[in-house]
């Protein structure tokens, strides 16, 4: 028999979405933006993912698959061993398992609904899908703000009158307030001042803890991903370059634009910060017409023939248990410092 903590909660296979491109005076479409092209993951139960990459690179079109708010455009995604696509078909069996897949976006005040106090924003959802019933609300919102670290005065309040972080919180009491499994947080601390990021971070680590949580966590810089995630993997336009436990992506990453990735990461010592460092050259290439081959090559320094007429699969990397890469030539660190 076998174990369901040892299955994946959340598992993708091939996933691709493509945005129509119109043009022309009688509209048609001319192209496609291939935001996310043909990506494979899981995520293990109580596990959090992180998914890392720079602004463009698919990951919150990912996020937003994997909660339903968009439908991919090929490939599967399986929660709890269900196909969705084959669930969306059941509309009762579709409202059951949406409230087990939430979303904390990236910007606190929009996602929230600025006409309503903070009441009617938590209370409306848990007594239309019978999380609580008219007797139990009020206390059962207690209790989950309590958990974001908030009163119970809030719930007369509006949006407008908190900081970014308190309504970040309010997001997070959202998200949580249907009892999920899964929850996808969409960059949930990029709008927040450097200050309080740390807080939320902590603040959703302890609560994956507590409450058994399985989470995509999506971000831009690989320090904050590194702390809060199980694994990590790491996005180029639309695609997955590297993937692996957390510790080994970050201590040994192979692939060069995660290497990259932690150049760019600032240091405190002005006299250090741009020692030994290579930034990179150019720019991020268009998801309407990627290069051919390796996505990455026009900006890899490390490129050869074989990086501009093959696309590479992701193979594994290193002796570690989970280490994979997407690069035809992975170069080990005595190699990189030739190099340079």
């Amino acid at each position: 028999m076998l174990d369901e903590n040892k299955m994946p909660l959340i598992q993708v296979e091939d996933m691709k979405k493509y945005y129509p491109v119109k043009g022309g005076i009688i509209t048609h479409t001319t192209g496609h933006v291939k935001a996310v092209d043909g990506v494979s993951f899981s995520i293990m139960r109580g596990e959090t993912l992180g998914l890392v990459g720079e602004s463009g690179c698919g990951k919150s079109t990912i996020g937003r698959q994997l909660v339903g708010l968009e439908t991919p455009t090929e490939g599967r995604i399986y929660y709890d061993g269900c196909d969705l696509a084959a669930i969306r078909k059941n509309k009762k069996e579709m409202e059951r398992i949406r409230t087990k897949l939430q979303m904390v976006f990236q910007d606190p005040y929009s996602s929230l609904n600025p006409r309503k106090h903070i009441y009617e924003i938590l209370a409306q959802p848990m007594l239309y899908h019978h999380i609580s019933t008219k007797d139990t609300v009020e206390q059962d919102m207690i209790k989950i703000l309590d958990m974001v670290g908030l009163s119970r005065t809030v719930l007369g309040r509006y949006p407008y009158e908190f900081s970014g972080g308190q309504r970040q919180r309010i997001g997070i009491a959202k998200a949580l307030s249907l009892n999920p499994e899964f929850i996808v947080c969409d960059e949930p601390v990029s709008a927040l001042d450097v200050s309080i990021q740390a807080q939320i971070l902590n603040l959703l680590k302890d609560l994956q803890k507590e409450l058994e949580l399985t989470l995509l966590f999506v971000g831009h810089g690989l320090g904050a991903v590194n702390y809060v995630s199980d694994k990590i993997a790491v996005m180029y336009l639309g695609k997955i370059v590297e993937y692996g436990e957390a510790k080994e992506i970050f201590n040994r990453p192979k692939h060069p634009y995660t290497r990259a990735l932690l150049e760019a990461v600032p240091v405190p010592d002005p006299k250090e910060k741009m020692r030994g460092r290579k930034l990179l050259q150019g720019e991020v290439g268009s998801s309407i017409n990627p290069p051919e081959g390796c996505r990455f090559h026009p900006r890899c320094p490390y490129a050869v023939k074989q990086c501009r007429t093959e696309t590479p699969a992701l193979c594994e990397v290193t002796e570690a248990e989970i280490h994979m890469a997407a690069c035809p030539i992975v170069l080990s660190d005595t190699e990189v410092a030739s190099h340079g």
